[in-house]
């Protein structure tokens, strides 16, 4: 048996960060507890005071392990977190050594994974983990001494207690999480890389390779009655594309029906296809909150670029669709990707207008550019120079584009904002140059890259 911490720094106060409830992390301390080891769970939501007092460092624990999930908040007009999180580790390591106690340090998590390299030393962790962490936990805390300065980061694999045992939450943790304005609570449905090739999503690095497992639906029962018995009324469904594989969302969705429970909603992530009629009249009786697609862009040639499997055919199918059940629905735009001119943000600008009602359009500007993505390999910078927040190339025009040609309707006072203050982010940022020569060039009309802002040295 192992004493063992587990940090979640997703919840630290940042400026730009909004906790969400830390199902990572639980994941992981389910898998320890499990096996018989001892664990604590340290949130800055459920315990505010243990951001200053760090009275938990004293405690005898063998091993520390700080999951990571954003690295920033991947909007133009926020900072990165690696500062927060460098001075926050500084000042633990310090209480640490104030009192004698030197336990095992690893790191994790989504935004960690993306960066590990860059943040295992700079951090000051002995190990890292990237990927998928409860089987590489359990194997860490089977001999923590062998790891201690190792240095090295190691890389996740399956953990077969997903497909085994329900994930259920400590009830003062879900209370605490239950008092947000529209608190939602995630679960995972499958363990599964998405089929898409999106050109800025890293999750098929993050996810790694997890055997394509699909969590049996009794489970699923079991943790949704457990989530609403803790008076949280909303679920979000945390799998990369919900209807990726239709049969079997079409189970979860008739699940959800079957269960009934009162004042429970539900929403995800779709992809326009497959998205048949059959799904559709599912989905009208389970309760679903709203449908999240994300074309990203309403131009064809931009989504090609993107590495879209659909197209505004797809899109107008699957909204005809929706309201044809009376589904409400949320469409992702982002303005600024691969091939974006004058000409693809009229287009899909022009098809918003048209096609979408109040309240469907999600709009942002900017593609944050991460390690392991396509996006990354046709700019040809190295992974590591991109933990600064780095921005895909754009037209300086852009969001003037936008203010001129979208309907006033879809640019309430809080849009308007937050994209003027976007704008004035960008013309801050520091420029680097394109390369001359790529075997994959960007694909872009513009001869300049906005968008490296100039993160602070440790």
């Amino acid at each position: 048996m192992v004493r063992v911490a587990l940090v979640n720094l997703a919840s630290l106060p940042m400026p730009g960060n909004e906790p969400i409830f830390p199902i990572g992390l639980r994941c992981v301390q389910d898998a320890l507890d499990s096996a018989g080891h001892q664990t604590r769970l340290i949130d800055f939501v459920e315990d505010p005071s243990a951001v200053d007092d760090l009275s938990w460092v004293a405690e005898p624990w063998d091993a520390i392990g700080f999951t990571i999930r954003n690295i920033d908040p991947i909007e133009i007009s926020c900072d990165s977190h690696v500062e927060h999180y460098e001075r926050f580790l500084g000042r633990v390591r310090a209480a640490l050594d104030g009192h004698g106690r030197h336990p095992l340090l690893v790191g994790g998590g989504p935004g960690y994974s993306l960066f590990a390299d860059q943040l295992l030393a700079r951090l000051g962790f002995d190990v890292g983990v990237i990927g998928p962490g409860e089987q590489v936990m359990l194997d860490i805390l089977d001999a923590p001494e062998q790891y201690r300065r190792l240095g090295k980061n190691i890389t996740g694999r399956r953990y077969g207690g997903f497909m085994t045992k329900a994930l259920r939450h400590p009830k003062s943790l879900m209370e605490v999480y239950s008092h947000f304005e529209g608190a939602m609570i995630g679960l995972e449905t499958r363990r599964k890389t998405c089929y898409q090739g999106c050109v800025y999503c890293p999750y098929a690095y993050i996810n790694g390779d997890n055997g394509g497992d699909l969590k049996p639906l009794e489970l699923i029962a079991e943790e949704l009655r457990a989530i609403h018995a803790s008076g949280i009324r909303r679920v979000f469904f945390t799998d990369g594309i919900f209807n990726s594989e239709l049969r079997y969302a079409k189970e979860v969705v008739g699940l959800l029906t079957e269960l009934n429970l009162p004042g429970l909603t539900w929403s995800a992530y779709f992809t326009p296809k497959p998205f048949d009629d059959e799904f559709a009249e599912l989905l009208a009786g389970s309760k679903v909150e709203f449908v999240v697609i994300s074309p990203d862009s309403l131009d064809d040639h931009v989504m090609k670029l993107l590495g879209k499997t659909f197209d505004t055919r797809h899109v107008d199918r699957c909204l005809e669709r929706c309201r044809r059940h009376g589904i409400p629905a949320r469409v992702n735009i982002v303005f600024g990707g691969p091939g974006e001119d004058r000409e693809s943000v009229r287009n899909s600008i022009q098809y918003v207008n048209s096609k979408l009602e109040d309240g469907e359009l999600v709009m942002h500007v900017g593609y944050r550019v991460l390690p392991q993505t396509g996006m990354a390999r046709q700019l040809g910078i190295p992974d590591g120079d991109l933990l600064a927040p780095t921005f895909y190339p754009f037209h300086s025009e852009t969001f003037s584009w936008i203010i001129q040609d979208l309907d006033n309707r879809f640019m309430p006072p809080e849009a308007l904002f937050n994209l003027m203050a976007a704008r004035s982010s960008s013309k801050r940022m520091a420029k680097v140059p394109l390369p001359a020569h790529s075997h994959q060039p960007a694909p872009t009309e513009f001869s300049y890259l906005a968008l490296s802002r100039q993160l602070p040295l440790a």
